[in-house]
């Protein structure tokens, strides 16, 4: 469909000067800074965060830009509205701006192939149906997740040309396109590229000739590292070591930068938000076409009906009856949202530093809608005979945004599942993302949180059986086999124990040991070299995540890439432990218990051999 198919809708707001001073907040929102003042400062003292910035629109005007904590410690200077956050992902929603720009120009088709646009490289089939722009921008194009090593970084050295950087690290597609919502940054870098190449203009001064500029959105940038004449204005980003507050490196995301390398400030981001609330325009300069700008906010896909989706970058959802259109984004040490409730001609921006800013970034929307549109939730009640009904729900659930081909994919052992239960109050316990909560069933197949607004579904395939669950526009299919608890966390504890007895029993008979001749000498030695590269394995990956932590997102050291080759020489040796079992039995090696120990020594080997293989931890894997 054309994007001039829909007509424009909604009102022309009243505008604003190029640098807005805030306005007395309308009669909806009493004492709105006093308000929003005991909200951050309770947030931050309750959950560690040194700095924030909050800005709020109403009916076409600025009502709120303010600062809170510190943005340099070391100088004493103050956040305010106009202190340089890093928005994170909310980057996202120019580089969409601009797509859609190069839409109305007549350069760009949003269902053409994305090949089509690309100068340098391709990326490569997997499927009968092309990834389109219409898939990258409603993140169903079907890439999977990455990250470690490369998409962050603090050494400005590190910076490549973007269509190098998108070229290099081209990921694997899990799906094909538009069958399910899996979030990805490598996809929004590469329509910024695809921007790029259109336009002939390179990206970041693409955005800011094109949509800063015209928005007098002087105090933002995607550059990296910061201009000169922006640096005394950014934040500092910090975590707390050692007891204190200790500075942490600017981060650089320029190798993809159209996803998340945005700087910017609460009054700057204010701006946007008023030009998207006002169908593309703010004082008289027009960045997007009325008809364009509803269509990027309208919902363009979503799993099912009943539950929220996704528009052209915007992300759908509701809250206390009222449907807003967002898009959250976080750093290492930034936290943000931004929402726009087009019912209300209202805008939000808040921006956190700290860890848990990606909990506050939630709970100040929450509070703010209840606070001035009050809407009790309709008190449920679980359906009688719901437990009968309840089992074929149970179970574990993976999103799709996970990583099949590279070392990443061992982070699906720890993150991206949910757990689905049932409660003795006939209700559903869903956990795993964020707090436990309980949903109860209100349509066929179609829950809402108990004590919440946020509902859930679970389609059935042909047969009746569920296999997915929906959360919002995302889909978590059932978690494989092989994944679930026997085989990620009972066999491998079970096979390091094992390991442990060969060596303990070494130091207890080793009078035993050295009345040993020939083979059998040949399997102990063989069967304690398997067990202890397995053990080493272990012990020397805990101190190197322990030691490294967050540091291993900007890069993978020497020492983690040369310690993933213990599990290929483990396995190796395992093999040769096999062979001795083997031989044990035919051979009658050693006495009866001990022959049954060195089998499942051997076992033990064999299925960390296949443990390794499958969560993609060998060296040669890798290499």
């Amino acid at each position: 469909m054309s994007i001039c198919a829909l007509g424009a809708s909604g009102a022309t707001f009243a505008q604003v000067q190029d640098n807005p001073e805030p306005v007395a907040a309308s009669e909806a929102y009493p004492n709105l800074e006093t308000f929003i003042d005991g909200v951050i400062k309770t947030q931050m003292m309750t959950l560690d965060i040194p700095a924030a910035s909050i800005s709020i629109v109403k009916d076409g005007k600025l009502v709120l830009s303010k600062g809170y904590g510190t943005a340099n410690i070391a100088e004493e200077i103050p956040a305010t509205g106009d202190t340089l956050f890093r928005p994170g992902s909310i980057s996202k929603l120019f580089t969409w701006t601009a797509i859609m720009q190069q839409v109305e120009a007549g350069n760009l088709d949003l269902n053409a192939d994305v090949n089509t646009y690309l100068k340098t490289f391709q990326i490569p089939s997997a499927f009968d149906e092309p990834i389109t722009l219409k898939h990258i921008m409603t993140h169903t194009a079907g890439f999977e997740e990455g990250f470690l090593g490369y998409l962050f970084s603090t050494d400005p050295n590190d910076i490549v040309p973007l269509n190098e950087s998108l070229a290099k690290y081209v990921p694997r597609r899990l799906n094909k396109p538009g069958d399910y919502v899996a979030y990805s940054n490598y996809a929004t870098a590469l329509a910024g590229l695809i921007v790029q190449n259109v336009s002939g203009i390179p990206f970041n001064e693409y955005i800011k000739q094109r949509i800063l500029v015209p928005l007098g959105m002087t105090n933002s940038s995607f550059d990296e590292p910061l201009p000169d004449h922006l640096k005394q204005q950014a934040a500092n980003g910090y975590k707390r070591e050692a007891g204190v507050y200790k500075e942490q490196p600017f981060e650089i995301i320029a190798n993809f930068g159209p996803a998340g390398a945005l700087s910017s400030t609460a009054t700057d981001m204010a701006k946007f938000m008023l030009a998207h609330l006002n169908n593309g325009s703010l004082n008289g300069n027009q960045i997007l076409k009325p008809e364009t700008s509803v269509l990027m906010k309208s919902r363009q896909f979503g799993p099912d009906d009943r539950l929220r989706g996704i528009g052209y970058g915007f992300f759908e959802n509701y809250i206390n009856g009222h449907r807003i259109v967002s898009h959250n984004g976080g750093t290492l040490l930034f936290f943000s949202n931004l929402i726009l409730d087009e019912q209300e001609n209202l805008g939000l921006y808040v921006s956190y530093m700290g860890q848990k800013g990606g909990q506050a970034r939630g709970e100040i929307v929450k509070i703010f809608y209840d606070h001035y549109y009050p809407d009790p939730l309709k008190k449920l009640t679980p359906p009688a005979g719901f437990s009968e009904r309840a089992a074929k729900y149970a179970g574990t659930y993976k999103t799709w945004r996970h990583n099949q081909s590279t070392l990443e994919k061992v982070m699906s052992l720890f993150a991206g599942k949910v757990s689905v239960a049932l409660t003795v109050d006939n209700t559903l316990l869903l956990t795993g993302a964020g707090q436990p909560r309980q949903f109860v069933e209100i349509d066929t197949n179609l829950f809402r949180q108990l004590d919440g607004s946020l509902e859930i579904a679970f389609p059935e395939d042909e047969s009746g059986a569920v296999q997915e669950l929906y959360i919002g526009a995302a889909t978590y299919s059932r978690l494989p086999t092989l994944e679930n608890g026997l085989f990620i966390g009972l066999l491998p504890v079970l096979s390091f124990l094992i390991f442990l007895t060969v060596w303990t029993g070494w130091f207890y008979r080793r009078k035993d040991y050295k009345s040993m001749q020939g083979n059998e000498r040949t399997a102990i030695r063989l069967s304690m070299a398997m067990s202890g590269l397995n053990l080493v394995f272990a012990i020397v990956m805990t101190v190197i995540v322990a030691a490294y932590q967050i540091e291993l997102v900007f890069n993978i050291p020497t020492i983690f890439k040369v310690a993933l080759w213990l599990p290929d020489l483990a396995s190796i040796a395992a093999l040769g432990v096999i062979w001795f079992a083997v031989k044990s039995w035919l051979n009658d090696y050693w006495r009866q218990g001990r022959r049954v120990h060195y089998t499942l020594v051997a076992l033990s080997g064999v299925f960390m051999f296949w443990f390794y293989y499958y969560w993609n931890l060998l060296g040669a894997q890798l290499a």
